[in-house]
Order: C-alpha cells, then sequence, then structure tokens
C-alpha cells in the first residue's frame, strides 16, 4: 500500500510538471483574465487654453471719451478694430499687428497693437488736455468672466497722474495693484506714471499696466502718451521677466517693414521720446 501511494503522488507530480510548463494551460478552464489587463486606456483630450480675444478701452479722449473694441483672432493677429464714435476717424496704418486711427481733430491719434501674447491701446496727443478724465479697460482674462480696471488720467503741470477706481473682477479672480512709479527728468521735459494690476486665477496669472508720459518736443511742444496693456498669464515666459522684452517688442514693432517708407518726421521723433522715455521709467 506504501508503494502505490508513491507511485500515485508521482504521477501527480508528473501532471502537474506538465501543465505549469505547457504555455497557456494554467489559465485554462475556470480562470479568467482580468478585464482592466485588456483596457485600452484613452489618451486625455488636451484642454485648450483661453487666450483673451476681445479688449475694450474706454479712453478718456477729446474730452467726449472713446471706445475701442479690439478682436484678436485665432492666429493671435488682429481680426477687427472698432471705435465709438468713429465719426471723422480714419485708417491711417494697418497691418495684421498693429492700426493707427487718425481722430477727428487731426492730431489725436489712438494705436493698436497686438503681438507676442499682448495688446496694447495707446494715444497720442498734443496736449494734457485731450487725454484727461476717467476711463476703464476690460477683458476676459482667464475664460470666467469679464474683469473691469476704471482709471483717472489727470496732470499737475505736465506731469501726469493714473488713479485707479474700484476693480471689478468674477469670481475666482484676484486683482491686486502695485505700487505707482513716477519720475521727471531734470530739466522737466520729461514725466512719467505707470501702474500695474496684477490678475490671479489659481495657478494661472496676467498683467494690465497702465502708462502716462509727456515730453516736450524740439518745437517746445508738450506732447502726451497713454497707453494700457495687458499680457497674456503668467505661462508666456518671455512677459514673465522684467520690461526689458517689452522695450524690444515695442521697437521691433516701430520698426516693422511697410512702416519705415510712410513714417513722418513727428512719428520718429515720438518713438525716439518713447524708448528715451521706457529707458528711464521702466521699474522692471
Amino acid at each position: 500500500m506504501q508503494h502505490r501511494y508513491r507511485r500515485k503522488a508521482m504521477t501527480w507530480c508528473l501532471a502537474l510538471a506538465v501543465i505549469l510548463v505547457t504555455p497557456g494551460v494554467a489559465l485554462a478552464g475556470g480562470d479568467k483574465a482580468d478585464p482592466e489587463e485588456n483596457t485600452v486606456t484613452e489618451p486625455e483630450t488636451a484642454v485648450a487654453e483661453h487666450e483673451i480675444t476681445e479688449v475694450l478701452s474706454s479712453l478718456p479722449v477729446l474730452g467726449t471719451g472713446l471706445n475701442v473694441t479690439i478682436t484678436r483672432g485665432e492666429d493671435g493677429e488682429i481680426s477687427a478694430v472698432a471705435l465709438d464714435p468713429a465719426d471723422g476717424s480714419t485708417v491711417v496704418k494697418e497691418n495684421d499687428h498693429k492700426m493707427v486711427f487718425l481722430l477727428s481733430d487731426g492730431d489725436t491719434e489712438v494705436v493698436v497693437k497686438v503681438r507676442r501674447n499682448t495688446i496694447q491701446t495707446q494715444v497720442k496727443a498734443d496736449a494734457t488736455a485731450d487725454i484727461t478724465g476717467p476711463g476703464s479697460w476690460s477683458a476676459d482674462v482667464f475664460g470666467n468672466g469679464a474683469v473691469t480696471i476704471p482709471y483717472t488720467v489727470s496732470f499737475e503741470g505736465n506731469a501726469p497722474i493714473i488713479t485707479l477706481g474700484e476693480i471689478v473682477t468674477p469670481e475666482g479672480v484676484t486683482a491686486e495693484a502695485g505700487e505707482p512709479k513716477a519720475g521727471a527728468s531734470d530739466d522737466g521735459d520729461k514725466a512719467f506714471y505707470k501702474l500695474k494690476v496684477r490678475l490671479a486665477s489659481g495657478e494661472e496669472s496676467a498683467k494690465v499696466t497702465l502708462v502716462a508720459k509727456t515730453y516736450v518736443d524740439d518745437d517746445g511742444e508738450v506732447k502726451v502718451r497713454f497707453a494700457v496693456s495687458v499680457s497674456d498669464r503668467s505661462r508666456h515666459k518671455h512677459w514673465d521677466g522684467d520690461d526689458d522684452d517689452r522695450r524690444r517688442w515695442d521697437r521691433d514693432d516701430d520698426r516693422d517693414k511697410g512702416d519705415r517708407e510712410d513714417e513722418t518726421k513727428r512719428d520718429r521723433d515720438d518713438d525716439d521720446q518713447d524708448q528715451s522715455g521706457d529707458r528711464d521709467d521702466d521699474d522692471g
């Protein structure tokens, strides 16, 4: 009996060995494969990042105010610019990234620039009285509602001052106004005032910059510039640091081919003054 038990045990061991070395046999029969092992994982669909597609600037121009609506296309270029009121205004320059409007007084210009994830509205005037009073800036920066920044531009002599009103933000968006920067040249021929408002929504951030400048040209006349610009969120690395990139962009844009041939002496003088003023006043 003991011998027969040992022979049966050896038989079972040989049978088990055959099963273990035969491919596929172990899972045959009652065992089923884990369904998760055969599940194909679909790649996550990328969420489209929100881009600022429209900016509304209500500018304190010529004592009556001017609404400038800038629309940016999917290609990042200017899609449309609307002025209200538009009576008497004419387009004097136009390309994919820049438009210049001459207003009805024949002297004041509105310049729109859209490039490198920055949208800027700028006014050039011949007197401080032409850019004085209340205005506002508004845009849907993060895709969750419009941010509205009211402000007032005033002057003490030729020195500009920008005063912010109560900033309106949608739920989940915060706004923080930085300390203003102001200065003037020793001879009083140039003066500037700059404010930055930093916006945040979760991990996203953006910056709205308001700048007013005055300078005396070669004929002894006071020239005034006021600009409001927004740069899309902090993920755009070339806008994360100081404003050196901004100065380079402004200079590059003013030197675009097609602008050179029809650039008047007044425009060249203005550009030179603007670059000089940027070097003096940009805080970095």
